[in-house]
């Protein structure tokens, strides 16, 4: 069956998208004439290990397809491998051998990567052409180099008079706002714009304004706020006199609202939340009114009136959301200039940068040369987890995709892409991700010229049981009714049914943890408490039922949550595993070692000086109480008795000495004075790693360092070891793609209005502010701002919607067996649901089951006993073994010649000969031997030591009876001199001497035995010299060893 060239595999959680990926590769590989085919094929993912993952798969497939009984699995795998390319069961046995064979050979052209490695890949073989440094580093660390961009353009204040004046506005528009003055972290958010690609196309429009610019436009918009001010003043006097001059009693309107709502204006105190004005019937006028008949004739003109100065604040208080993002924005291309500074300085590249680096090459060229080296190897291309693929990424490999499936190769193969992806699982908008990507192209959209497109649905789920495919179902079908976008109700109400698979049976849970009572008394549980407890519960009873620890896992929204379970199941002995238990600075070892940096910057740090007292207290000494080990240690003000003091309790050490140490050093010396080598400890080896990127990277000292670790400490954590029988507790998002037997999903009561809001950019008049775009906060106030602006707010609103219920749909997918969801009820005191909360979704579901009742809080599905056949764990963790050698400097020894280096005798006794040569080129007489040993000294030719051995085989030399006359004083001496001959041959003499009549005496210094080749030599150095003119009267060989031996000829 012929492949489509460009086909679309919508594959819901758990149907076994990966197996159809390793399906569709292992047909290229095993029907293509070559076993190299896989050369060819570019297939790309998300995460490094789902990388690993599908390498895995397709090595592990072919080498059970090799073997003479393959597994069961794989053997089913052959068979549909069969039916689809008509090849025999054998013949995919021999290609499978012969393919493995080839791929171990070629690992690297085994070409499974995540879409950043391709990408620096592609810029590091063009690195050249691109006008980068073809040594630059990768940094993933892109926000210390924002941080680093603004602090540098915050201390450029002062010396560049239009930044400065900008800063100090901006400062003290904050202050008037009755903001924090620290106007660093605006900044850093316009940073974070930049290089956000989401904001791409936005920021072109800023690229040729400069900060004067921005200066003029924000001016002109506050004056013109003032006018259109006075406008709506003049708008309110102008009705304020009709009612005048007609003679109408304010008293006659209904509570005097609309009078009021007309000063208010005049005042210049309107207020957008009051109640306006638009309809006929809206102006109430009091039933027994005599003028009523007067008011409803001029009710039109008053509405007109109202709507100008209604359309005049839209507009203002546009401008005015306008005016408070403009300071920032100015600062864009300072921000962004800057950032390329450091880059180029420290000569990283941050990976944020990668795509936008090729996309400015291949945009607008018709065939990127980028890829012309690159398109001709790449004939079959796959993309997985394609609703991760941010739109730069996907404009950037579609040229070279184009290029693929518009030809063939030399068999007549056309070449192929698949992409495989979930829209339902797009959970990385903020950088990039967006669903409506592939929702696009699962409808008519084609990219490529190539017209032959197919759209498969795998709505097979394979991974749980019944019972849980069954809630989604019906859970994810219910939600689709909280969508207006048609495209996003479309996607959850007719694309994220499943079919069940041959598991029937599992066990669905929903909780409430009990209403948090608010009362006098202290000891009331707080919401996290009940939460934490709550989970507790459920995993006790889950063990009840049969499952381990290695099971279950821990869904939290937040980290913050997650910390906060994982240190609650800490205390209660709960075997843990989670990014947040293996935290770095949570070890008291890399604590003790961060208090010593700190006292170590700042000697008067009492407190970091109590914290490391109270550590060596508790670990190093069983002499004094720990207090009373603390209070003595604090009562030492003086450096040099506080080391004597410790010195009493076998710590010894110099605080100064330390100081001038580098960072590592400095580190290591700590290490091996307070911690107990004979432990090994994953935290500190870590640490040390940290310590040493930064101090090779930054050549950072203590303060730098310390000031790092302030801000990025939270960010390290010690990968976690599989293979042990813990709970593991990790975000939704690192969850993606994963599967466990038991899912356990507290906090499930997530208030979607308040997330933080992204900024929103809307068109703006090119005349009124002399930009096409424009940055304002995003709140309901954007709906005021005119029809458009509505349309963009709404626009967003559903995006987040959908990005929240996506996020809930991985959490509710991962679930094999069993899924408890822990939720709180939130309702109001007359008993409605909270808007824009998760919780509502699980309330309306049970409601939809008729079975919600406000006094219940856990409902069960199906049967909480355990299916799966268990099998006893077997722990796999390993340990590392330590290492605890610390180099000391004073050991290491500079080779100064190979000769130290090997142990041979006979290499020695050439090595040595090699060095007197070299030492007798700076001699040319008696006198120079000791000028030229004491240059040897200096040049690292010999050691000190060496001195008097080198000293005396000189002396024997020059004063041997045969040699005597070559080193006597009034010649012309020429050492290692090149003589070039007529046919343009050169020779080389180590040593001629020139006598006052013209004779030459030559010499050649030589090692090992006496060789008849080298006569020769000396021949033809000979012949060179007496076509000059000159007579050679003595040529001699010196053999240099441990004997010197002279052979004349």
């Amino acid at each position: 069956m012929q492949r489509p060239s460009f086909s679309i595999y919508d594959a819901s959680a758990g149907s076994g998208k990966t197996y159809a990926l390793v399906k569709e590769y292992l047909k290229i590989i095993l029907v293509s004439p070559k076993n190299d085919a896989y050369r060819n094929i570019l297939a790309i993912t998300f995460t490094n290990k789902a990388v690993h993952e599908m390498k895995s798969r397709i090595v592990g497939s072919l080498s059970e397809f090799a073997k003479d009984e393959p597994s069961s699995k794989a053997q089913d795998l052959m068979q549909d491998l069969s039916i689809d390319t008509e090849l025999s069961i054998i013949q995919i046995k021999t290609k499978s051998q012969q393919i493995i064979k080839h791929i171990i050979h070629n690992y690297a052209a085994f070409d499974i990567s995540t879409i950043d490695k391709f990408t620096h890949k592609v810029i590091r073989a063009f690195a050249h052409d691109l006008n980068l440094p073809m040594t630059f580093e990768v940094t993933l660390d892109t926000e210390n180099l924002l941080i680093e961009a603004v602090d540098a353009i915050i201390a450029q204040a002062g010396e560049d008079e239009t930044l400065t004046k900008l800063l100090i506005d901006f400062t003290m528009e904050k202050t008037d706002d009755d903001k924090s003055w620290d106007i660093s972290r605006e900044i850093l958010e316009t940073g974070r714009l930049v290089l956000n690609e989401n904001n791409r196309n936005e920021i072109t429009h800023f690229h040729d304004k400069s900060i004067a610019e921005f200066v003029e436009i924000k001016n002109k918009l506050s004056g013109a706020c003032k006018d259109l001010e006075k406008q709506t003043i003049v708008f309110a006097e102008d009705a304020l006199l009709l009612i005048d001059k007609n003679g109408i009693d304010v008293k006659s309107f209904s509570r005097g609202t609309f009078p009021n709502h007309i000063t208010s204006i005049q005042q210049g105190k309107f207020n957008p939340k009051n109640k306006m004005f638009h309809e006929f019937d809206d102006i109430a006028i009091n039933k027994t009114a005599k003028d009523r008949a007067i008011i409803e004739n001029l009710i039109p003109e008053f509405l007109q009136i109202l709507s100008k100065v209604y359309s005049t604040f839209e507009k203002i208080n546009f401008y005015k959301a306008f005016l408070k993002n403009i300071t920032p924005l100015s600062l864009l291309n300072t921000v962004s200039n800057e950032l390329a500074k450091i880059q180029e300085e420290q000569n990283v590249l941050s990976i944020s940068e990668f795509n936008a680096i090729i996309h400015r090459e291949i945009q607008n060229q018709p065939a990127p040369f980028i890829y012309e080296r690159l398109g001709e190897r790449y004939r079959h291309f796959f993309i997985d987890e394609f609703q991760d693929t941010s739109e730069m990424q996907w404009q950037n490999l579609i040229p070279l995709i184009d290029n693929a499936l518009s030809g063939q190769n030399d068999f007549g193969v056309k070449g192929t892409l698949m992409i495989v992806g979930d829209p339902k699982q797009s959970i990385y908008r903020w950088r990039g991700g967006k669903a409506e990507q592939f929702i696009e192209l699962s409808k008519d959209q084609n990219p490529f010229n190539n017209p032959d497109k197919r759209l498969e649905h795998l709505d097979k789920n394979y991974r749980s049981y019944s019972q849980i495919i069954e809630f989604n179902n019906d859970f994810f079908k219910l939600i689709s009714n909280e969508f207006k976008h048609l495209d996003y109700k479309d996607l959850y109400e007719n694309h994220s049914h499943q079919k069940t698979n041959d598991k029937t049976g599992g066990y669905v849970n929903i909780s409430f943890i009990p209403k948090v009572e608010t009362s006098e008394d202290e000891e009331t549980l707080d919401k996290t408490d009940l939460y934490v407890l709550a989970t507790l519960n459920t995993i006790q009873k889950t063990l009840k039922h049969g499952f381990q620890y290695k099971d279950i896992v821990i869904l939290t929204r937040k980290r913050s949550q997650g910390i906060a379970i994982a240190n609650y199941l800490t205390e209660q002995g709960i075997p843990l595993l989670s990014s947040e238990t293996l935290m770095i600075q949570n070890a008291t070892e890399v604590r003790l070692i961060i208090h010593l940096l700190k006292y170590l910057k700042n000697s008067s740090d009492l407190e970091s000086k109590a914290n490391f007292l109270q550590y060596l207290a508790q670990n190093s000494q069983d002499k004094l109480p720990i207090h009373d080990f603390i209070a003595q240690g604090m009562a030492l003000f003086q450096e040099t008795d506080f080391e004597e003091w410790l010195m009493s309790f076998d710590v010894s050490l110099s605080f100064q000495n330390i100081r001038k140490k580098s960072l590592y050093e400095a580190v290591e010396t700590i290490i091996a004075k307070f911690l107990n080598p004979k432990v090994s400890n994953a935290y500190v080896q870590y640490f040390l790693d940290i310590v040493l990127e930064r101090d090779i990277r930054n050549q950072a000292g203590i303060s730098d360092f310390l000031n790092f670790w302030d801000k990025n400490a939270e960010k390290f954590s010690i990968p976690s070891p599989e293979g042990t029988n813990a709970v593991r507790i990790m975000t939704i998002h690192k969850s993606k793609g994963l599967e466990f037997p038991v899912v356990i999903f507290p906090f499930a009561e997530e208030d979607y209005s308040l997330k933080p809001k992204d900024k929103l950019w809307l068109n703006a008049e090119e005349q009124d502010f002399g930009l096409p775009k424009v940055l304002i906060d995003n709140s309901k106030a954007v709906e005021g701002f005119g029809e458009e602006a509505a349309e963009v707010y709404n626009q967003k609103k559903q995006e987040e919607l959908l990005d929240n219920i996506n996020v809930l749909y991985v959490a509710l997918t991962r679930a094999e067996e069993q899924l408890y969801v822990i939720s709180n009820m939130n309702l109001s005191s007359k008993g409605e649901l909270p808007k824009n909360n998760m919780c509502s979704f699980f309330i309306n579901y049970l409601d939809s089951k008729s079975e919600f009742d406000e006094n219940k809080l856990e409902y069960e599905f199906g049967n909480s006993m355990k299916l799966s056949a268990g099998k006893e764990h077997v722990d796999t963790s390993k340990t590392i073994p330590l290492v605890s050698e610390i180099l000391n400097p004073k050991n290491i020894k500079i080779a100064q010649r190979e000769a130290l280096m090997w142990g041979t005798l006979q290499q020695e006794a050439i090595e040595y000969g090699n060095l007197i040569h070299e030492i007798l080129s700076f001699v040319k007489t008696k006198n120079d031997v000791d000028t030229a040993i004491t240059k040897s000294i200096e040049n690292g030719l010999i050691t000190f030591g060496q001195k008097e051995t080198v000293f005396n085989t000189i002396q024997e030399i020059i004063n041997h009876s045969e040699l005597e006359i070559c080193f006597a004083e009034g010649n012309e001496v020429l050492n290692e001199q090149t003589i070039i001959q007529k046919e343009g041959k050169t020779v080389k003499p180590d040593r001629m001497v020139l006598t006052k009549n013209k004779e030459v005496l030559l010499l050649d210094y030589k090692t090992g035995t006496h060789n008849v080749k080298y006569q020769q030599q000396l021949e033809d150095y000979r012949d060179a010299i007496e076509k000059m003119g000159y007579k050679v009267v003595k040529k001699a060989l010196v053999y240099i060893g441990k004997e010197i031996v002279v052979v004349n000829l």
